[in-house]
């Protein structure tokens, strides 16, 4: 089984491409943190993950209309790992989590105004409290990704 949830914070602004075939394709981060006492110590600290998270078709456009830099999202989907040749001939491998529902968690909107003010990015149009974005049923690894 292959499924992932992740709960945490826009690293950045999505980043919004299409295929050549007119698909839409959205990039973010979603920073998540953890806690955890280390070995023969007793104070807690912790440790921030940040997850590169696909979207594509509906939900890129969604998310990239609705999300912003500080957005507390909830993220359902699957780990894949591409690979994919350099210009000089060497492979690489990129690991991320390819989306199938996105939804904004409450608060979200104060922390997306908040960031998207202090970076002159536009502010985004906040998601319906309590609603997901819309997903879809293709399978999306039928097309490259652009970038």
């Amino acid at each position: 089984m292959n499924s992932v949830q992740l709960v945490g914070n826009l690293a950045r602004d999505p980043e919004i491409r299409f295929t050549k075939t007119g698909k839409a394709i959205a990039m973010f981060t979603v920073a998540v943190t953890r806690s955890y006492i280390p070995a023969g110590s007793q104070e807690t600290r912790e440790l921030t993950d940040f997850i590169p998270v696909v979207a594509w078709g509906n939900l890129a456009e969604t998310c990239g209309n609705n999300l912003a830099k500080g957005s507390r999202v909830f993220v359902e989907g699957r780990m894949s790992v591409r690979s994919y040749e350099t210009q000089d001939g060497q492979k690489r491998y990129v690991t991320e989590v390819v989306a199938n529902f996105v939804a904004q968690t409450m608060g979200s909107e104060k922390r997306a105004a908040a960031a998207a003010s202090q970076t002159s990015v536009p502010t985004a149009k906040p998601a319906a409290e309590g609603k997901g974005f819309d997903s879809f049923g293709k399978d999306a690894n039928d097309e490259e990704i652009p970038f």
